[in-house]
Formats: C-alpha cells, structure tokens, sequence
C-alpha cells in the first residue's frame, strides 16, 4: 500500500511540475499543477513519507495563490501545518503555516472565522514553545474577530488566553482581557457570560494584589444594571470589600460560594488561593482579634 502511494505521489509530482512550467510559447498553468500538488501531498501522506507531504501541501498553497484560488491555498497550508504539527512535532513549519493559512483565509473574504481559528491553533502549538508568541497569536485571533463583529464566535478564545495568562502569572493582562469579554458579551447581550466575566475580572485583579483596581473594576462595571443585580455583582462586590478589611474567612467563604466556583476553572481555582492583606487583623464576629504581623502572605500563597 505505502509503495503503490509512493508511486502514484511521484507520478503527481511529475505531472504538476509539468504544468508549472513555462516556456516561449506556454505560461505555468496554475490552476492545473494546483491539484496535482494536491494529490502529491495526499499520496505522500498515505505512504507515511510526512516530510514530502507536507513540501507538497506547500507547493499546492503557492499554486493556489498565483490561480488566485485563496481560500484552496489556505486549506492547502492548513493541512501542511497540521502534519508538521502531529507527525513530525515541527513547531516551528506548524506555527508558520498555519499563520500562512489565517493570512489566505483572510484574504479570501469570506472565511474569516477560519482565519482567526488558524492563529489560535498557532497558538497553542506555539504555547510550549514560545509563551510571549503565543499571547501574540491569540490577540491575534481576537483581533480578527473583533474587527469583523464577530464576538460571539470569540467568547471561547477570550476563556483560552485568560486561562493561559493565568497560567504564565501575567494576572494584570488577564484580568484585562475578562474585562474585554465582558464589554463583548454586553455588545452581544450574552448576560450569563458577561457576569462571569465583570466577576472574574475582578477575581484576578485581586489574585494580582491590585485593590485599587479592582475596586476601579467593580465602580465600572457597576454601571451595568444586568451585572449590579446579579449573584456575580454582589459577590464581587463582597470580596473588593472583604478583601480590603483583611477579612479572610469572608473572602474564602465567597471563594467557595456556588455563583465563584462556577467560574472557568482556572479563574475559581485563582479566587481559592487569593489571601488578602493583613488577614486575622480584623475582628470576626463572635471571635476574638487575632494578630498577624506577616505582611508577606499578600495577594497568592
């Protein structure tokens, strides 16, 4: 089987290289060594010969793009950085040819979706690799999306980056882009999501130790009426405050709160870890004070 595929990719290869040639009296015939290519790259990969496969995919996409035939072009180079990715583990053509996919996917028009689908699985590839790249290629993506009225379709890559910068510890930009989402789900009347997001929003400037602008947050996001009258304003509202006494048995029980551990995974398990400044130094009901001279267990443990 991987023989007869072996023969029959070189047999396309001929024939595309064929078409593609030019001469005094014949141009390149583009739109005939396309598939060709096409169909190399198909046989090679039926023949486990990855590496001229994915040459191959490549060849195609360059052929599609001088038939102007974009959005072929941008499937071509999908594919190729789909077998660089899992065949060959080769970070680096991945990232590259599906950034070339979103390219051609965007210039088609039509498939903008696509184009920004591309950037993001880049960035994933690109998440063990490269951390900062990675953070580029997802505002990339959202960049795509925002720009064509496209929001709805972008919630989930808002969760993904959040969760990413969660997990790099850059809580200031996540927190940023909770606070994006928010604006985003309120442009598309997405409450359920838009409450989340105002709260974890407000979770993570904590987990940061910034007080000041969470409570900033909590002000702006307090002139939306949907989010005032939600579980997720009054608790919100119920940690900037416990947060800013040193109340650390009320911070942790409105962690624990149902309306909290909702939250995207990695936001509820940020709320679960926060220890506010000064805890213990505040009176509890019904307790005696308690004092705690350590002021280094501000913000994360």
């Amino acid at each position: 089987m991987e023989s007869s595929s072996l023969s029959l990719a070189q047999s396309y290869v001929k024939e595309a290289q064929r078409a593609a040639k030019s001469s005094w009296f014949s141009k390149p015939e583009w739109d005939v060594a396309a598939p060709y290519w096409d169909r190399a790259a198909n046989a090679y990969k039926t023949a486990r010969r990855y590496e001229e496969a994915i040459d191959s995919y490549a060849k195609a996409g360059e052929a599609y793009v001088k038939a102007n035939s974009l959005y072929l072009a941008g499937d071509a180079y999908r594919n190729a950085a789909a077998l660089a990715e899992k065949h060959l583990e080769d970070h680096t053509h991945a990232i590259n040819h599906y950034c070339r996919a979103s390219d051609l996917f965007r210039s088609q028009g039509s498939a903008v979706d696509k184009s920004a689908a591309m950037l993001e699985t880049a960035a994933r590839v690109c998440e063990g690799v490269d951390g900062s790249r990675a953070i580029q290629l997802y505002e990339g993506a959202l960049a795509i999306y925002e720009s064509e009225d496209r929001g709805r379709v972008a919630v989930p890559t808002y969760k993904r980056l959040t969760a990413y910068l969660i997990e790099k510890n850059r809580l200031s930009e996540a927190a940023d882009v909770q606070a994006r989402l928010g604006d985003v789900c309120q442009q598309i009347n997405n409450r359920p999501e838009l409450v989340k997001s105002y709260l974890a929003a407000i979770v993570i400037a904590l987990a940061f130790g910034d007080a000041v602008e969470a409570g900033k947050k909590r002000d702006a996001f307090g002139q939306c009426v949907a989010f005032v009258r939600s579980n997720e304003g009054t608790i919100a509202n119920a940690m900037v405050e416990a947060y800013a006494a040193g109340d650390q048995a009320q911070f942790d029980a409105l962690a624990r709160d149902q309306t909290t551990t909702f939250l995207d995974g990695a936001v509820a398990r940020l709320a679960a870890r926060i220890r506010v400044p000064g805890a213990g130094r505040a009176a509890q009901p019904g307790h005696a004070d308690v004092v705690d001279d350590d002021d280094d267990d501000d913000g994360l443990l």
